[in-house]
């Protein structure tokens, strides 16, 4: 939940403010006010140095923890001999890099001993290498100073040894310090160098826990600090006054931390310049969701708390993406897996693989529901069905068209003349068609839960917005008339498609009747919303008529889930028709491999457009934003 804040200001007496400022840290929940309105973070020279050593050990190994612990120059003195050996790392590197691309410059030029080079220009002669491309050869001019030695791709290369320099024509002349040979070995006595400054940059490694626990402690000096730096002294340096954000359900632990101490703290008006911040207090499954909420924008003071809103949707709307019971089950695999391997996992790592469990659960109970198990084709009779929700429904509404005997019904017979002497639901999904190596098809039974899973996707979207909408209506008195409106054209645009929904099958409302009331509740509540609107905002109301499309739009838009489960349920029973195909051995790998493809694909497509059907279309309605979390002045403690 969202607790508010109230501002407050302390004064005390100079004497109480170590010990004010060190309790306040101890306790964690009060933020102080920086003058400049926010808070500037200039880590120190010392914070800057643990933190780079610590970023380049984490890409090592984790190696047992030294138990030997020392004083904060001794973390210093680590952490420079790793930053040292660092640098040095990095220009190992770039020598060795350097000394490569020399290695392959030079090496069509062949061996050759500089000691000898350097006799020669002792005595006169001038050595000089050239190289020009190939076809250029014909222009050159005879010369007994030139001496051929390669050619290597489109270039060849000669050597000078003449009293004086010369520049033939067509011709580049390369500056060489050493030969190829020499060259390599450098290179191996770098290689050598470098292994040796990267093992000792891993065997630091050993002292991470020791680095992160002087690096803790100066982030708390400093945060405390800093926090000190904004008090001011109003009355000559004898007493202190500071103010500071209090989350309201705190004040009782405000008032006995001061117990005992010559500091008075007092409510102070919140000016309208003032950043509110935002407290959010969450445990158990709301802090999973406060997580999640995180991850798009963080509400503003006033906002109502969405996060078990966004948790429980987003498990819903990942699980009808997925839409299979059987990859939820690998889901749950690993969430077990990582509880077995990580047990003392704690915070935001603990978080996620109860997220995950949430979701593997999700997906087996919507797979269930659905009758999706890794593609594979469940038959009518199969016992599978009898605890299926769309199956149950599909045979609602093909009973319905036999007992209505309509159009649908006299449609499916002219497609399929063997339902003629169907009695009842079963019998008429239970029609089968060849296909392909498959066998057979229940097409009567596929079009039925496809049919159903696209109106039960835009049945949660009505739900959802709907929820959105009376979730502040308190706010938006408009609102109250949108909800109004959604479920009117959810009533009535199935009779206007002319079709049937699930609320006329299951015998709750006729047809008919569902298209006539519906028909007025769009117009009752679109009236309702503009009149609603009008009141609360005046002449700024008018603009709420926009807001149809939009409404309209963003029901529409949640069709994303049965589009998406029925690619994903598409992929799946592709690649098990082609494994089928291929035979046993090669068939089991393209099985395997399709899967893995299809629930990785399945499973980005769950995250992405499971968050945003909360972050976008739900918020729209429901969600300020904009806001900045508490940040109060606390102990940062090793985990």
């Amino acid at each position: 939940m969202i607790i508010d804040v109230q501002k407050y200001v302390f004064i005390g007496v100079r004497e109480d403010i170590e010990v004010f400022f060190e309790r306040a840290q101890q306790k964690g929940f009060i933020e102080f006010i920086h003058s400049s309105g926010k808070k500037i973070y200039q880590p120190t020279p010392a914070i800057e140095r643990f933190t780079a050593a610590l970023k380049i050990l984490r890409k090592f190994p984790r190696l047992k923890q030294d138990e030997r612990r020392g004083s904060r120059e001794d973390a210093l003195k680590i952490a420079d001999e790793i930053l040292h050996l660092k640098a040095e790392s990095e220009k190992l590197h770039e020598e060795i890099r350097m000394t490569y691309a020399e290695i392959v410059r030079v090496a069509p030029l062949g061996d050759f001993s500089v000691e000898e080079l350097r006799f020669l220009h002792q005595h006169g002669r001038t050595i000089q290498f050239f190289c020009m491309k190939s076809s250029k050869r014909e222009t050159l001019v005879d010369s007994d100073e030139l001496i051929y030695l390669n050619t290597e791709y489109d270039l060849d290369y000669y050597m000078s040894i003449a009293p004086r320099p010369i520049h033939p024509m067509h011709m580049v002349e390369m500056k060489v310090e050493l030969p190829a040979p020499l060259l390599k070995k450098k290179m191996t006595q770098l290689e050598s160098r470098l292994h040796e400054v990267e093992s000792k940059m891993k065997s630091w490694a050993k002292s991470m826990e020791f680095l992160n626990e002087a690096l803790i402690d100066d982030l708390n000096e400093y945060h405390l600090a800093s926090a000190k730096h904004e008090i001011s002294y109003p009355i000559d340096h004898s007493l202190f006054s500071v103010e500071a954000w209090v989350p309201k359900n705190k004040l009782a632990q405000l008032f006995g931390m001061l117990q005992g101490l010559a500091v008075h703290a007092e409510q102070i008006l919140i000016e309208p310049t003032d950043r509110i911040p935002t407290y959010m207090e969450n445990k158990g499954f709301g802090k999973i969701g406060e997580d999640l909420v995180q991850i798009y924008d963080t509400p503003a003071s006033n906002d109502k708390d969405p996060s078990r809103w966004v948790l429980w949707s987003f498990c819903l709307f990942f699980a009808m993406i997925i839409a299979d019971a059987g990859y939820g089950l690998i889901f749950l695999a690993l969430a077990i897996y990582l509880k077995y391997k990580m047990p003392r996992l704690k915070g935001t790592g603990h978080r996620f693989v109860k997220l995950l469990t949430l979701l593997s659960v999700s997906c087996i109970i919507w797979g269930v529901l659905s009758t999706a198990y890794f593609g594979i084709s469940i038959l009518p009779d199969n016992p599978l069905n009898k605890v299926s929700l769309v199956s149950y429904l599909a045979k609602k509404k093909v009973e319905y068209h036999l007992g209505h005997n309509d159009a649908v019904y006299q449609g499916l017979i002219k497609n399929y003349p063997e339902l003629k002497g169907a009695k009842n639901g079963e019998e008429m999904l239970a029609v089968s068609v060849p296909h392909g190596q498959k066998g057979v098809a229940y097409p009567v039974l596929d079009e039925f839960r496809d049919s159903i899973l696209l109106e039960l996707s835009l049945l949660i979207g009505v739900m959802h917005i709907s929820c959105s909408l009376l979730r502040y209506v308190g706010r938006r008195w408009a609102g109250l008339g949108w909800v109004i409106f959604s479920i009117g054209g959810y009533l009535y645009f199935p009779g206007y498609l002319h079709t049937i929904s699930l609320v006329n099958y299951l015998g709750w409302i006729r047809p008919e009747i569902a298209s006539a009331v519906g028909f007025q509740m769009i117009f009752i509540g679109t009236a309702l919303a503009m009149v609603l609107a009008l009141i609360q905002k005046r002449l700024d109301g008018l603009l709420e008529v926009m807001n149809v499309i939009a409404v309209f739009g963003d029901v529409l838009s949640y069709l994303r889930l049965y589009a998406l489960a029925l690619a994903s349920t598409l992929m799946a029973d592709t690649f098990n028709e082609i494994g089928v195909g291929v035979g046993l051995a090669l068939g089991c790998l393209v099985i395997l491999a399709g899967h893995i493809l299809n629930l990785s694909l399945a499973t980005m497509g769950g995250v992405i457009h499971g968050l945003r059907l909360n972050f976008i279309e739900w918020y729209h309605y429901s969600f300020e934003g904009g806001g900045r979390l508490l940040a109060p002045l606390h102990k940062i403690k090793m985990k």
